[in-house]
């Protein structure tokens, strides 16, 4: 029997079906990805001999089944079969390390020039990768105050992963620490350490890793669950969470392939706001777009002024030609014609009385690409018919869910369990994701867990 630091854990039945299966939960909706099949024929050696990052991206977004429908068809290209088999292996062992390492030798064997052996290290290198659990993890989370239950989703969702291989991994001790009970957070971590722990997770609060991280010596791998200010993280300190700055790219670099450049952005008058916009202008710039407008939005807005003002419509003229025109079509030309996309930063509460205005006032026919904060988590098809057509990203566990439903704190908890396995292989082989609920995980050169999510739109008020 295993040593687990802590009483009998109460799990959400809702939160555990979220992460019940994980295996087919990449690539966007099912239009998407057959996108993907269309245009990544094993037939189209145009696409096979561009940029190795380019296909291997590409690869990357598609699911399993779609991978393995195009390895069946018959094709005498081996380089898109070796393509194919890689990116199968990718998704298939994402979770498994030492198997992960002797597939990508065998595929080597098999396929010793392909380009695709640059995306990972030499076979010896591969050999000396630490493929061992953690022997004793500590969590370091608010158990009480006002960010318990947070501390306990993740709690519970951490269990979850636990419990979902309690039968085929050795021995581990658990100890979780209740950081609400302690301010000095230093002083925890030592205590965690000073019991034993080889793996760290935590702590959660943005102020707790602020501080952690200025200790500078972290004797055990440390896997913090926010984001601190520094760029530069110290040798064994790493950083996860449902970081929005991840999603600002994947906005940007969504927009820009489906060919938009002209955007206006729509965004909460907050420091949260000011943030995320100013990193959603810089990736977009980045790609060639250009922001012909920013809208900052705030509690006393008058939405139904501010946006016919924004599209630089006169309400009161608009409802006076409707009484003598009724020509929609003939009204739309009105409205300002410099844009062709819509950038959304908005709560439902909020987004929920903008896009409806928007579609009112004649920018129906304007893609809106949104980040997650726009779908509450809970399926609510009756308001959320608001949000019809939205685009956006979000967890793999909660767009999969059948019911439109899935806790990402839960999400962040499950993960970092299989990210306590998975950090040397992630360390050394950097291209291959840990395919986890809240996304395709990857880490960056500055110790940061990046997530890549799939998308989907609103319809009839679902996800």
């Amino acid at each position: 029997m295993r040593k687990i630091l802590i009483g009998l854990i109460s799990l959400s039945v809702a939160s555990l079906s979220s992460c019940a299966t994980l295996d087919n939960m990449f690539g966007s909706n099912q239009s998407s990805a057959t996108q993907h099949t269309a245009s990544v024929s094993p037939n189209n050696e145009a696409f096979w001999k561009s940029n190795s990052g380019l296909v291997w991206n590409r690869l990357q977004t598609m699911p399993p089944k779609e991978l393995q429908s195009m390895l069946a068809r018959d094709t005498n290209n081996s380089e898109a079969s070796g393509w194919v088999k890689l990116a199968l292996i990718s998704k298939q062992y994402s979770t498994r390390s030492p198997e992960l390492i002797r597939e990508l030798q065998t595929w080597r064997q098999n396929y010793p020039n392909h380009p695709g052996n640059q995306l990972f290290p030499a076979n010896a290198t591969l050999s000396s990768i630490t493929t061992n659990p953690p022997k004793h993890i500590a969590l370091l989370l608010p158990l009480q105050g006002p960010y318990a239950g947070q501390g306990k989703t993740i709690r519970d969702g951490f269990m979850r992963a636990y419990y979902a291989r309690a039968k085929t991994m050795p021995r581990q001790t658990l100890s979780f620490i209740d950081t609400s009970q302690n301010p000095d957070i230093a002083a925890l971590y030592q205590q965690a350490v000073s019991k034993g722990a080889d793996f760290v997770i935590g702590p959660l609060t943005k102020n707790d890793v602020q501080m952690i991280q200025r200790m500078g010596n972290f004797p055990a791998q440390t896997l913090a669950l926010n984001y601190s200010d520094s760029e530069s993280l110290p040798t064994n300190f790493y950083e996860f969470g449902l970081s929005p700055l991840d999603e600002t790219k994947q906005l940007a670099d969504k927009a820009s392939q489906a060919g938009h450049r002209r955007a206006i952005l729509i965004a909460p008058r907050n420091d949260w706001g000011q943030r995320i916009s100013k990193s959603l202008t810089a990736q977009w710039q980045n790609n060639g777009g250009a922001v012909v407008d920013v809208f900052y939005f705030s509690e006393d807005t008058n939405f139904s002024q501010a946006i016919p003002d924004l599209l630089h419509i006169n309400a009161k003229a608009d409802r006076e030609m409707m009484k003598k025109e009724n020509d929609k079509n003939m009204l739309a030309k009105q409205r300002r014609q410099d844009f062709d996309v819509i950038f959304l930063l908005a709560q439902p509460k909020e987004a929920r009385q903008i896009v409806p205005l928007l579609k009112y006032y004649y920018a129906g026919n304007v893609p809106i690409y949104a980040t997650s904060t726009v779908y509450a988590g809970i399926s609510n098809p009756q308001r959320d018919v608001d949000l019809n057509g939205v685009i956006f990203c979000d967890i793999p566990s909660l767009i999969k869910s059948k019911n439109g439903k899935g806790n990402r704190l839960f999400a962040v908890g499950y993960d970092s369990y299989m990210l306590s396995h998975e950090m040397p292989r992630l360390i050394a082989i950097q291209n291959f994701p840990v395919y986890g609920a809240t996304g395709a995980l990857t880490l960056t050169s500055q110790h940061k867990i990046y997530r890549r999510l799939p998308w989907t739109q609103i319809q009839e008020g679902h996800i």
